[in-house]
Order: C-alpha cells, then sequence, then structure tokens
C-alpha cells in the first residue's frame, strides 16, 4: 500500500512558491506524490479538483468503507495540518502533467480531451509505451499471440490478475494499446456501435 511522504504534511508544499525554480521543484514534488500513491493503491484517474477516484466512485457495487474512503480523498487538501492548494496553482500542475505525459485529460464521456484543463486524469505512472510493452509481454508470455482478446479481458480476467493493468479502466486501456497498433503489431476490433472492444496482437 502506498503511504503518503513526509514532505505531503509540510506547509509550504500546498502555496504557490513566488520564484520560479522553487515552483518548478514544488510542482515535480506534487507529480511525484499524485504519480506514487495512484501507483501504489491502484487509482487510475483524479477530478481536476484532486479527489482520487476509481471505477465504483459513481456505482454502488463496492461498499467497502475504505475503498469509498480512497474514492473520496483529495490529495490537494491535507485536513491533518489544515493546508490546500488553490485551484489555480493545481490547474498548473495538472498543465505540466499532460505536457511530461504524467497524465491525459479526459472529458466526460472518458475520451482523450484536447484541452489540457479537464474535469479528469487519466494518471500515467508509466508512460503510454510502458504500457503497451508491458501488456505485449503478457500477449506473448500467456501463448495469446493472434488471438482475439477483449478489453475486458485484460483488464478483469484472472489471466491477468498477477500484471500491472489488471483493473485498468477500459478507455485508458484502449489508449495504452494505440502504440502497438503504431507500431503494426495489433488491431483494434470495434463492435457495430464502433466502439473498440477487442484487440488481436501478432
Amino acid at each position: 500500500m502506498a503511504s503518503l511522504p513526509p514532505v505531503y504534511s509540510f506547509p509550504p508544499l500546498y502555496t504557490r512558491q513566488p520564484n520560479s525554480l522553487t515552483r518548478r521543484q514544488q510542482i515535480s514534488t506534487w507529480i511525484d506524490i499524485i504519480s506514487q500513491y495512484c501507483k501504489g493503491k491502484k487509482i487510475w484517474y483524479m477530478s481536476a479538483d484532486g479527489t482520487v477516484m476509481n471505477d465504483n466512485t459513481s456505482g454502488s457495487e463496492n461498499t467497502d468503507d475504505d475503498d469509498s474512503k480512497k474514492a473520496r480523498k483529495n490529495l490537494f487538501n491535507n485536513e491533518d495540518i489544515q493546508r490546500s492548494v488553490s485551484q489555480v496553482f493545481i490547474d498548473e500542475i495538472w498543465s505540466r502533467m499532460v505536457k511530461e505525459g504524467k497524465c491525459l485529460p479526459i472529458d466526460q464521456t472518458g475520451k482523450k480531451s484536447g484541452n489540457a484543463t479537464s474535469t479528469r486524469y487519466f494518471i500515467m505512472w508509466k508512460s503510454l509505451d510502458n504500457w503497451a510493452s508491458l501488456i505485449l509481454q503478457w500477449f506473448e508470455d500467456s501463448g495469446k499471440l493472434n488471438q482475439v482478446v477483449t478489453l475486458y479481458e485484460l483488464s478483469e480476467a484472472d489471466e491477468t490478475l498477477d500484471w500491472e493493468f489488471h483493473g485498468m479502466p477500459e478507455n485508458l486501456m484502449y489508449y495504452c494499446l494505440k502504440p502497438l497498433c503504431d507500431r503494426n503489431r495489433a488491431t483494434m476490433l470495434k463492435d457495430e456501435n464502433g466502439k473498440v472492444i477487442a484487440i488481436k496482437v501478432v
């Protein structure tokens, strides 16, 4: 399980620093906190205000108190020291993360947004290329090359349980698989509505 580093309780971290060099390091610290926390707790996306979310945030299947708290936690609001980050500075952090490929802005439908400022962000603790390589490794190790595998199977099947991408939302899975298509290693299959539902890796 991920734990927050001691610097998370350092009050000046929550105030946008006026010096540009200091602020750059401050933003880098926030990016590390977000990436490591989300990686450790398998949190795939966050809202624009910093609330960490999971697949059950808007559903009713999961009633576990710990998971509910996980879904509601706002990383930019530290109640223990009564400090919070302004939304203006939060937006600056997101903008930097987008530029560095550490997050993907998504719209209300779960598709990648063209705007750096969004309502939600997929958190990328690996790059898209690294995720693609890991998923390719699973296809090779599991003997699934040249077979059609649904995105649901990749994300939820017992066969991927021990792999880091297990539980990844299908919308994010799509973007992580695109590099394989770009390398001519995969073909995506769509349903009658044009939604990608499966992939064949060769």
